[in-house]
């Protein structure tokens, strides 16, 4: 089916996770990316196996200006995954993440769209 969505705001969705789990990860290691269509809700997942998410610092990832204690030697400003979740809200999505330090991290984005 198709789905009516604001492109703009999904592409830059996608491209700032990937972005940030390139970013966050190796040079020898795997970032995927997945996308899938149950009904009317798109499911994405983008994993990678970079420098995971400190467990005290989760709670405040989608802050903005957050900066995990692990990432002060990574280029960024703190404001891509807090945007990301209000584009996320804008779409009546959700976003959420699983990640361990040391092992990587994963997003699972979901949108619903309505009929035109």
């Amino acid at each position: 089916p198709e789905a009516y969505l604001d492109k703009k705001i999904l592409k830059n969705i996608f491209i700032n996770l990937l972005s940030n789990a390139i970013k966050y990860s190796g040079e020898n290691s795997t970032v995927s990316f997945r996308l899938a269509q149950q009904g009317r809700r798109i499911d994405a997942s983008i994993r990678d196996e970079g420098i995971g998410i400190p467990k005290e610092d989760q709670k405040h990832l989608f802050t903005r200006f957050f900066r995990a204690a692990n990432s002060v030697n990574i280029q960024g400003t703190g404001l891509g995954l807090n945007i990301v979740k209000r584009y996320t809200d804008l779409l009546g999505g959700t976003i959420r993440f699983e990640s361990k330090e040391g092992k990587g991290t994963v997003f699972f984005v979901e949108v619903y769209w309505q009929d035109k």
